[in-house]
């Protein structure tokens, strides 16, 4: 069964593709027009809906979500842009996002971790201005989502793994501290379509329905809304 090393090796691993990706870029264009390249790192909050999830935990006796609700998750972000032409970019984005829940079944304490990685290719419509730049546009990529269940019922953590494609549409602005150094302040909507997450002997993750006692999948889809706040380099 997959281990929690295992997915956060994945993690690191899709994490170091984005930073060779950015230090590739770096060196391609750093001949080109200045403040053309672009690299941020940053720190958001996720408001997101994800009904199946809501259902699995309740069914569990974790949480406390209403059916149909929203819950908050944090997510960082790293990522690097090109400025193709004065109005235009494209670049590569990395968010990694997290939430955990917590309850106790009677036979002792229980928890639920989440976690997505959403690595993505971006593009953004850009309009300067005196001392900021205005980005509205979007990204898209193939996701991975994971989930790890600790019970009393059991001594080994649980460890379930889907993946599927995910949008976002996505708009900031950057202000300027200095020559090179931006504020970043971000809002954005997301959306994702990763299905019902697997143990490594192929298992899929079900949770018992109330109302008609059939075993339904846990599935990782999701919407939401969020805010970002992070800092820009410009080459």
């Amino acid at each position: 069964m997959k281990t929690r090393d295992g997915i956060y090796r994945r993690s690191d691993s899709i994490l170091r593709i984005i930073l060779v990706c950015s230090a590739i870029l770096a060196i391609t264009f750093r001949e080109a027009e200045a403040q053309r390249l672009s690299a941020y790192g940053g720190l958001g909050v996720n408001y997101y809906q994800a009904n199946s999830i809501t259902n699995f935990l309740n069914a569990s006796g974790i949480g406390n979500i209403k059916p149909g609700g929203f819950t908050s998750a944090i997510q960082f972000s790293i990522g690097a842009g090109y400025a193709v032409t004065a109005g235009w970019e494209l670049g590569i984005d990395y968010a990694y996002m997290i939430d955990s829940f917590s309850g106790n079944s009677g036979a002792g304490s229980q928890q639920v971790s989440l976690s997505y990685s959403l690595p993505s290719l971006t593009i953004h419509r850009l309009i300067k201005g005196e001392g900021y730049l205005f980005r509205f546009g979007g990204a898209f990529g193939y996701h991975f989502g994971s989930i790890s269940i600790s019970s009393p019922y059991s001594s080994r953590t649980q460890d379930y793994s889907g993946r599927g494609v995910g949008v976002k549409l996505d708009a900031s602005i950057d202000t300027k501290l200095d020559e090179k150094l931006y504020v970043r302040v971000g809002v954005h909507a997301l959306s994702e379509f990763i299905g019902q997450p697997k143990a490594s002997d192929g298992t899929g993750l079900t949770y018992t329905d109330y109302n008609s006692g059939n075993q339904d999948p846990v599935k990782m889809n999701l919407i939401g809304v969020g805010v970002s706040l992070g800092l820009v380099y410009y080459f």
